[in-house]
């Protein structure tokens, strides 16, 4: 069995239902995967509900669940993790999701509008500088 490490960056507003069901399109193609992401509020703790939902409806799939924590807890939500990483600068952090990632979900606010001063579009201009794989929702 394959191995797929799968980070994910998204916005503070939550997942829309269509990007709920183009990640678990994705889960569905694998049966041994690591998840990362960085522990906010908002889209970060939808992909991790959605991660623990689908563990428990997917019982022949092994998920673990990583969390990447901020060193700021002011957006942090505080999820419980399989393993739970050391708390970096949001920067280093999101670093951190890409270079332990095979590929990389992302979930900006508007994935055909980039916006500066965005970190989940940092983390996407970093991934594509890694040439590490998008799927952009």
């Amino acid at each position: 069995m394959v191995q797929i490490k799968i980070g994910f960056t998204g916005n503070r507003y939550g997942l829309r239902p269509d990007q709920v069901e183009q990640i678990k399109d994705i889960l569905d193609n694998y049966n041994d995967i690591i998840v990362s992401h960085g522990d906010c509020v908002g889209s970060d703790t939808d992909f991790h509900k959605l991660c623990i939902n689908y563990k428990k409806e997917h019982l022949d799939k092994k998920i673990s669940i990583h969390i990447f924590p901020p060193n700021d807890p002011k957006l942090r939500a505080f999820n419980q993790a399989d393993i739970l990483m050391e708390e970096k600068p949001y920067l280093e952090r999101n670093l951190n999701i890409i270079k332990n990632s095979s590929i990389l979900i992302a979930c900006p606010i508007d994935k055909n509008k980039e916006e500066l001063r965005s970190g989940t579009w940092s983390t996407i201009r970093k991934a594509r500088k890694l040439k590490i794989p998008i799927h952009l929702f």
